[in-house]
């Protein structure tokens, strides 16, 4: 995802204006009004006064590409062309309508929709694909295979605004349009152009003819300059940048960058499938922060980027320094997990290649994180397979610190979390269970658990608590609504929270304990009693010690009910094995808010 990151998407300050792209090359050019643009001299207008392919005799592609404008996504789009091809279509001769593309070159790296017409067989269908860079995706294929032999067809191609894509054509090249296949796909939403693709062999050279080709479509006036939409440290002394929206070769230049700490021009500038690599002379060192300067960078419609960018240069974790913060892993019925991490560290991390996994018979079920996402020291990052349900279901949120992908399916009941470094070494893992939800609420479905202190060990059960009411029952990205301090104090047993309340609102809804041992192996125990002598809770209950710990009560009974308000004596007994005992108790009052 994000190492540096201006916007996460783009916006227009502009105006949606009703536009129209119509041409039947009546006039016999297509030069001008409107300028068709790629292998020019690879077409000419015929005597019937349509686009025809007159391409060298070779086996080739041969493209031309019209710019529409922007198109507005958020309105209803509709497209129109006649093809004539005098031939059977196959893999060898067949033909795209791009109806969209955010790039003018139709032989390049692009994103955008086609129509295609040729397969292998003779009943060859209208389909229609997406485009991903260089990869294709078939999205629809249509329901009659009457276009293999000499086809003479018109297709309308309607999308409405939620994405959902209708095919119509009239296989006789009239307009008595007949639905032909239908797909949803909302993957791409930015194009500036339309055009014609043709894959020939040298027998067939000028046997695709093209006319009437419409695009009915709110158009965006783009007055603003393109943005810097993520820039990151992707190797020792490379930088990607990755732009708001398309722009020209003048991304290209090592004239338009400049970085600081002696390196000045990049000594290279690469068009790559995510964006554009910039590479440096001098190797780059962990935490610096490198100011990139970048001027004359170029959109479509003319606009003009000069700015300058912080990157800073991450570091590599280790043990303690990513820690397990919330977890959601009993979401609401067709809800999702999610796992939040907090660096607790003193350098900026790239997330990138870093893991999250589950326990079954050892660690498994590993997810890389796909994305680069530089989460700086005291910042969270929250995985999930799905943000938007996540920032809709949970009001308290950060969605800046969201990385959307791919996480192990962790069970409702019970499972350990581990973050993992690229090299699989363990950073930091957390064995949960749903009893350590408070008591009190009915259904934790839906509710997260929450670490009391994001520095705190995460093994430690006693530091997790479920998400206050108040909150939304999660924080997803924001400081936890369950947050205290449990810096250790010098004395052998204190009682951090002297008044609490356990309503569960995200104020001082627990008791904190902590006990500080002057030397290892003893046993002890933290029981709760009230003002006539009566047990009423057992925190801990004859284990092990270490030399220091956390404790907590989250204000119930040994039945899982809520204590009565009052003042509770917390006694803390313990021993060793010389058979040498000890105790301290102190006073902890509960009380309620109204």
């Amino acid at each position: 995802m994000k190492l540096f990151s201006v916007l996460s998407f783009l916006i227009f300050f502009c105006l949606s204006v009703t536009g129209q792209l119509y041409d039947d090359f009546s006039d016999g050019d297509f030069n001008t009004n409107p300028t068709w643009q790629g292998d020019d001299t690879e077409f000419i207008i015929n005597i019937n006064n349509q686009l025809q392919l007159n391409a060298p005799s070779i086996t080739d592609t041969s493209y031309l590409s019209v710019e529409t404008g922007i198109l507005d996504f958020t309105s209803n789009i509709s497209w129109e062309f006649f093809v004539k091809l005098d031939l059977s279509p196959s893999n060898s001769n067949n033909f795209r309508f791009y109806l969209t593309t955010d790039n003018a070159n139709l032989q390049s790296y692009l994103n955008g929709y086609f129509i295609r017409v040729g397969e292998n067989g003779s009943t060859d269908k209208l389909k229609l694909y997406r485009q991903d860079g260089f990869s294709t995706s078939l999205l629809a294929s249509g329901l009659n295979g009457t276009y293999g032999i000499n086809p003479e067809f018109r297709v309308k191609v309607n999308r409405d605004i939620n994405g959902n894509w209708d095919i119509l054509c009239d296989s006789t090249g009239g307009n008595n349009f007949i639905y032909e296949a239908g797909a949803t796909d909302n993957t791409h939403s930015f194009s500036t152009f339309v055009g014609v693709w043709c894959k020939h062999t040298s027998s067939y050279n000028d046997n695709f003819y093209f006319d009437d080709i419409a695009v009915s479509a709110n158009v965006i006036n783009d007055n603003e300059a393109p943005m810097v939409q993520d820039a990151f440290v992707i190797g020792d002394n490379l930088i990607e940048l990755q732009f708001s929206e398309p722009v020209t070769s003048s991304a290209e230049s090592i004239a338009n960058y400049s970085l600081n700490f002696g390196n000045g021009n990049p000594i290279l500038v690469t068009l790559s499938t995510t964006g554009y690599e910039l590479m440096f002379n001098n190797p780059f060192n962990a935490n610096d922060t490198l100011v990139l300067d970048i001027s004359n960078i170029s959109d479509l419609s003319g606009n003009i980027l000069n700015t300058n960018i912080d990157i800073v240069v991450p570091d590599t974790a280790g043990s303690g320094d990513l820690l397990i913060n919330e977890i959601l892993f009993d979401p609401l019925s067709g809800g999702y997990d999610f796992v939040e991490i907090y660096n607790a560290s003193s350098s900026a991390v790239d997330l990138f290649g870093y893991m999250l996994a589950d326990y079954d018979d050892g660690i498994g079920n590993f997810k890389s994180i796909d994305q680069h996402f530089v989460l700086n020291p005291e910042g969270f990052a929250v995985f999930t397979e799905d943000s938007i349900a996540i920032l809709n279901e949970y009001i308290s949120n950060d969605p800046n610190a969201f990385v959307q992908m791919d996480i192990p399916t962790f069970p409702n009941d019970s499972a350990t979390v581990y973050i993992l470094s690229p090299d699989s070494n363990i950073i930091d893992w957390f064995s949960y269970n749903d009893d350590m939800h408070f008591e009190l609420i009915n259904d934790p479905e839906g509710v997260s658990l929450e670490k009391i202190d994001p520095y705190g060990e995460s093994s430690n059960v006693m530091l997790w608590h479920s998400a206050s009411e108040n909150s939304g029952w999660g924080t997803p990205g924001k400081m936890n609504s369950q947050n205290y301090n449990t810096e250790m104090r010098s004395s052998v047993f204190e009682v951090q929270t002297k008044v609490f309340s356990p309503d569960n609102d995200g104020v001082e809804d627990i008791a904190l304990f902590n006990y500080n041992l002057s030397s290892p192996g003893f046993v002890g125990s933290v029981h709760i009693y009230d003002n006539l002598g009566r047990l009423i809770k057992r925190v801990l209950n004859n284990e092990l010690l270490g030399n220091s710990g956390i404790l907590s009560w989250d204000g119930t009974n040994e039945l899982g009910q809520k204590a009565a308000v009052g003042i509770y004596m917390v006694y803390f007994e313990y021993f060793n094995s010389s058979g040498d005992v000890f105790s301290q108790k102190s006073a902890v009052t509960l009380k309620t808010r109204f």
